[in-house]
């Protein structure tokens, strides 16, 4: 499979490389069979841009590891709480290999739609004659300053986002206060009932 050639070679073999310790074990320790191997799971997810491209490693790099959680997991002599422990990091590392092809289909689809939009030639613009500047009687600089915009209310009362904010903060301030000294006079009481 062959790879866009719009992205650059150090990128991809950036990412490969991070990837290639994945197949060691199935390439007999191979290093070059190994990036053989990497760079054709990425290269099968067809990425053409960078984006793409971590996507693409995100799924087979997640998709590995769920795999090497199962394989460790399934080890006889291992304590059921690290089974457990295993497999549930196994279906979280699945379920984000999931979540990262879905966000590739996602861009791709994008992508296309965008090259699709986009006319082959697109013709050069026209150039407008400028608008003859209009010339206006100075103004008074009182009437050259906005007048502040008219605020609806409701209620008869607007008030700003940080001012509820701090009024409520100030109520839920004032109940703790209020039911510490209740909690603190039941306790006095309860204590004088005992002692």
């Amino acid at each position: 499979m062959a790879l866009a050639t719009s992205i650059p070679a150090a990128i991809f073999e950036t990412i490969v490389g991070n990837l290639v310790r994945l197949f060691l074990t199935g390439a007999g320790g191979d290093l070059v069979a190994a990036h053989r191997a990497a760079s054709h799971m990425v290269a099968v997810h067809q990425p053409e841009t960078e984006d793409e491209l971590y996507l693409a490693a995100d799924i087979v790099s997640f998709g590995f590891h769920a795999l090497d959680a199962l394989r460790q997991a399934a080890e006889p002599d291992l304590p059921l709480t690290r089974q457990l422990r295993l497999r549930g990091s196994a279906v979280s590392l699945s379920r984000q290999s999931h979540k990262a092809r879905h966000k590739l289909e996602q861009l791709r689809k994008l992508r296309m739609a965008g090259a699709a939009v986009q006319p082959a030639e697109t013709p050069a613009p026209q150039s407008e004659p400028a608008p003859a500047p209009v010339e206006t009687p100075a103004q008074p600089v009182a009437a050259a300053t906005p007048a502040p915009p008219a605020v609806a209310r409701t209620g008869g009362q607007n008030w700003s986002k940080g001012y509820q904010q701090r009024e409520a903060a100030r109520r839920i301030t004032e109940n703790l206060r209020k039911n510490q000294a209740s909690a603190a006079a039941a306790c006095s009481h309860t204590v004088a009932l005992t002692g």
